[in-house]
Parts: C-alpha cells; structure tokens; sequence
C-alpha cells in the first residue's frame, strides 16, 4: 500500500469531490480517480459511492479513513524529525578528552556549540590515549581529542587548532623575571615531564626540541598526571614545557612565559570512527571545531 495513494484517499474523504481533491493535490483528476481505483483493487472493495450528484464513503472507507489518518500523520512526524536531525542533530554526544584538551581547549569549543546545537546533550569524560582509542573502536565514544598519532586505520584523525609550546614555571622563578624564554635558557632548571604513559608523544616533542636546540636541563623529574605536574611548579621544585593551551589558566603560583624559538606543536587532535564521519551528531562537532579555527597563541600574544 503506497504512501501516496493513501494521500490521496484522505484528500478525496476529506472534500467528497474528485475535482476539489485533484485541485487541493495539485494533480488532475483522471491520474486522481486511477490511483483510487488501484487502491480499491488492493483492498478487495470500494471505498466510496459514486453517483454523478455525490461521493460518500463505504464502511471499508470509513474504517481506512481512520487509520490512514494515523498512516500519513506518523510518516509526516518521522520526516520532520529526520529532517531535524540532518540539520539540528540531538541526542547525546559521548566526547572523550585528554587533560589538556579537557581543561584548555574544551572551554573554547563547548559553550559555542551549545549555543548552536542545544537539542545535543555532551556527556564529557577525561581518557587517556590508548583507552581513547579503544573507546572509539568499541563505540563508547564518538568523540576523542587526544594528542597523536594514532595508528588503527579505523579511527579518523583532524588537527583541534594552532598551539605552541611555552614555558610553565614558579612565580618567583628566576626566569619568570624575563618576559621570554629560550630554550637553551632550560640548561638552568630542573624540568618536570609526565610520566612516559601519560606524556606520549608530548613528550616525544619536548625531548625532540631540547635536541634541536643542543639543550640538556641540570635535572628532571617525572609527575604521574597534570595535577601534580603543577604541583611541582607551584612549590619551585622545578620548570615545564607546557603547551599554550594551559595559558590562560589560572594555577595558584604559576606563572606563564613564551619559550623561543616559538615551536609549533600539531599533534593535538579530534578523532571519530572513520565510518561514523557522517553520523549528523558527530559531523556537527567536527565541522564547528573546524570553522573556529582555534589558535593558541603564546602568552603575551
């Protein structure tokens, strides 16, 4: 039983006149009458009287009329709610976030996407690389912003925004009295770096640009997690090359220097399955994290 066979039953119930009904669907009446005959046929009986001074409906039609009703209404809701959800996705989306994307950069991202997709509710939680990804292949998240590369063929990967490193150090560090560092300035200080399971490739890159610049710190140590990375920082225990990121947060006894030569760092990422790309609640928040064009720039800037 066609849809639109059903459209035209109720328009012919509703104005009992073939001519009006063919008018109110913008169709002629002879392509009118025709689908109404095969509709008839389909059923086994008519469903209407004809006579040239009127057209009643049968008790078949009365009973179709009823529940074609019912038929039209639901199709028209489903098309107006799939329509919804292309444009104006909803539903909840699971975004699963590194520290600091989840302290510096989500605060950049969120309150706009909000604004423009207020029927998305965002369930956030802070997950670590490999847990990330796995979460992405089980389908746990549809979101993950994490620091790269990441190496499983399935995950699709798109830079987050601009950032650089800085310098994270006490305030009254001595080199917080200069208003920028260089990198070879570090040869000075105990520097303090994440564990290597939670650093990752941050880490990578911050040994990568003490190398480039023949620079080796008088000590370092290890913090197991963001937290108490600045915790050493905020007690003078020592120094860390900080994403810029972090720059506009406030942490207690903390201060924040540009660190040149100013480095770019790109290894900040979104990722989604790759076959979930087009999903409409996943496709909203890539392509406004996209059209932000988010640039981190160093303190001072």
């Amino acid at each position: 039983m066609e849809l639109r066979r059903l459209r035209y039953f109720l328009s012919v119930a509703e104005h009992l006149n073939f001519g009006r009904a063919a008018a109110a669907l913008h169709t002629a009446q002879p392509a009118l009458s025709q689908q109404i005959r095969k509709l008839e046929h389909e059923l086994g009986a008519p469903l209407f009287e004809r006579t040239k001074r009127y057209v009643a409906l049968t008790p078949l039609g009365q009973e179709l009329f009823v529940e074609a009703q019912a038929i039209v209404e639901a199709a028209d809701r489903l098309t107006v709610r799939m329509r919804d959800t292309s444009g104006n996705p909803r539903g909840r989306l699971r975004v699963g976030s590194i520290v600091p994307a989840t302290v510096g950069v989500l605060p950049r991202i969120l309150p706009s996407y909000r604004e423009r997709f207020p029927l998305v509710e965002v369930a956030l939680g802070t997950v670590g690389l490999d847990e990330q990804v796995q979460a992405l292949v089980e389908r746990r998240i549809d979101i993950g912003i994490l620091r790269g590369p990441v190496t499983d063929d399935r995950i699709h990967t798109e830079p987050t925004g601009t950032e650089f490193f800085c310098l994270s150090l006490p305030e009254d560090h001595e080199l917080a009295r200069q208003d920028k560092v260089m990198v070879r300035d570090l040869a000075k200080t105990t520097l303090i770096m994440l564990q290597a399971d939670r650093g990752g490739s941050f880490n990578t890159d911050q040994l990568a640009l003490l190398r480039r610049h023949r620079t080796r710190p008088k000590s370092m140590l290890e913090a197991s997690d963001v937290a108490a990375n600045f915790a050493l920082i905020a007690s003078g225990i020592g120094v860390t090359i900080s994403s810029t990121v972090f720059c506009r947060l406030s942490f207690a006894g903390v201060v924040y220097r540009p660190l040149l030569p100013r480095t770019e760092i790109g290894s900040m990422m979104l990722a989604c399955r790759r076959d979930r790309r087009s999903v409409p609640i996943v496709r909203s928040f890539l392509e406004h994290v996209a059209g932000l064009n988010l640039f981190f720039a160093p303190p001072g800037e």
